[in-house]
């Protein structure tokens, strides 16, 4: 962003625990026939067909989240000690639309 010129007014970091981010992760399934993501505990499909065709991505393993999830943590410092001074957090354990509306709030009160 500095190398463009980009100045950022806000950094939103959204907290969630990393066993809460690997049960979302791992329960995710997509309907290969119109696109949608499932989730088989939150959001599961009211129809036994789209279960039935629903895909489960190779790398949506505990396995590979917790890599992932790993290298997210040795980045993160970094990134969170650049922004420190616009930097908000928002509690990502709460319901979507709740996360999105403190998101959101957060932004306008910064712009």
């Amino acid at each position: 962003l500095v190398t463009a010129q980009i100045v950022a007014d806000i950094f939103v970091n959204i907290d969630v625990p990393d066993s809460i981010l690997v049960e979302r992760v791992v329960g995710r399934r997509t309907d290969p026939k119109t696109g949608k993501i499932y989730h088989m505990t939150f959001s599961p499909p009211d129809d036994e067909e789209v279960e039935a065709r629903l895909v489960h991505r190779s790398d949506d393993t505990e396995e590979k989240v917790v890599v992932r999830l790993q290298q997210f943590h040795a980045n993160i410092g970094a990134v969170k000690d650049y922004y420190k001074d616009i930097t908000v957090s928002v509690d990502g354990r709460a319901t979507p639309n709740e996360v999105s509306n403190e998101v959101r709030e957060a932004v306008r009160q910064k712009l």
